[in-house]
């Protein structure tokens, strides 16, 4: 991917169980309400609330929220093979559609 991606529709974002020692590893999969999936990425961050990877995916999902934010491809580091992607939350949406600020993750 070459460039970014705004996700302005609400994704769930899933760990998908893959794991690697070398990164940039993609285990995170976002998918839309209808099941589908958007895109596949190696890190999450949450705007403003300094969260990152798993504790931006427990967040989420021990408030049931969804995720708005933007995709974009990052430096993985020397021993990456590859460019990693990571999406940034901008924004949150609960169940009954409330948008909410994810600094307060």
């Amino acid at each position: 991917m070459t460039g970014q991606k705004t996700i302005d529709q609400p994704v769930t974002i899933v760990d998908n169980g893959i794991r690697s020692f070398i990164p940039p590893t993609f285990c995170f999969e976002l998918f839309t309400d209808t099941g589908e999936r958007v895109a596949v990425v190696s890190r999450l961050e949450a705007a403003g609330s300094g969260l990152r990877d798993f504790d931006v995916l427990e967040a989420l999902r021990g408030r049931s929220l969804r995720a708005i934010g933007l995709v974009e491809p990052y430096d993985a580091g020397p021993e990456a093979r590859r460019e990693g992607l990571r999406f940034v939350v901008r924004g949150t949406v609960d169940g009954r559609g409330t948008e909410a600020d994810p600094s307060g993750l």
